[in-house]
């Protein structure tokens, strides 16, 4: 009987001593195996893994991408300006061992992120003017290539001091504080109005020298046109001229009878009286005589 219960009680302290060595690391995390607080042992792969019960502890740390938000803080600018800036950050652990012996906690590396995030933004935004950060001028606009170098800065820094990997840093929201929001508005109202102003009399401008421009143009082609007409009526005047000058030359006669009746038709009405010599050839014509002289 004793020896079934020494049997017994050997099986249960043996399946004790199973069960507490054994332990399972879930896809999502990362286990550290510590023994008196020191790590021994790094478990990246999901599945089942053992340690020795009672002296072994096993550390668990989220493998899943994090995102954090810092406080939203206020930094001045080179030119003393004061800007509002809200941020996050796309992190991971990289380093499970490094991570545990420095932070330990994601509350803790959350907290450390943020102060080395506000230190590198206020260094950055205090090196350059408020203009470098909200201009209508492309040229002038850095806000992408500062925030890209903080993003670069803090990683380095993340990686080093806490085995962190930093993924993703970007500026979520860049404003003013509420005190100075009015002046700021106020300001850029004057600047936009200014840019209407000179879009305004560059127009004009290009209005008045499209406007010489089509006025000259339509002086020259009215001259022109009025040239080509003179000489179309000079060519005319000339052809009819030759014309004219061809039948003269071809009957004399018959064309100093024709201007006669030309004449008398103007000269002549209802009331008028004519006296024409009895030898007049326009007599002999009107009274049914002989045909007018050649």
């Amino acid at each position: 009987m004793k020896r079934v219960a020494m049997v017994l009680g050997l099986a249960v302290a043996g399946a004790v001593v199973a069960l507490g060595s054994a332990f399972v690391v879930d896809t999502t995390q990362y286990a550290i195996v510590t023994r008196f607080g020191r790590p021994v042992r790094t478990y990246r792969v999901p599945g089942l893994h053992f340690r020795v019960p009672l002296v072994d502890q096993v550390v668990r740390l989220d493998a899943r991408l994090l995102m954090t938000e810092p406080p939203t803080a206020e930094y001045l600018t080179l030119d003393k300006k004061n800007v509002v800036a809200r941020t996050f950050l796309v992190w991971r652990v990289a380093e499970p061992v490094r991570f545990l012996q420095s932070v330990q906690l994601r509350d803790a590396a959350e907290a450390r992120l943020a102060a080395v995030t506000s230190s590198e933004i206020g260094a950055a935004l205090g090196s350059v003017s408020f203009d470098a950060l909200v201009s209508t001028d492309p040229e002038k606009m850095r806000l992408g290539a500062i925030v890209d170098g903080v993003e670069q800065r803090v990683r380095e820094t993340a990686a080093r001091e806490y085995g962190v990997d930093l993924v993703s840093l970007r500026v979520e929201r860049l404003a003013f504080p509420q005190q100075n929001e009015a002046s700021v508005f106020q300001r850029m109202r004057a600047e936009r109005q200014r840019i209407a102003r000179q879009f305004r009399s560059e127009g004009e401008e290009q209005s008045l020298r499209i406007r010489a421009e089509a006025d000259r143009e339509r002086a020259r082609l009215i001259a022109e046109a009025e040239r080509k007409a003179a000489e179309i009526r000079g060519q005319a005047e000339a052809e009819a001229a030759r014309i004219y000058a061809g039948a003269v030359a071809a009957d004399p006669d018959f064309y100093r009878f024709v201007r006669a009746l030309e004449a008398s038709e103007k000269i002549i009405d209802k009331e008028t009286t004519v006296i024409l010599p009895s030898d007049s050839p326009l007599m002999k014509f009107l009274l049914g005589g002989a045909e007018p002289a050649r």
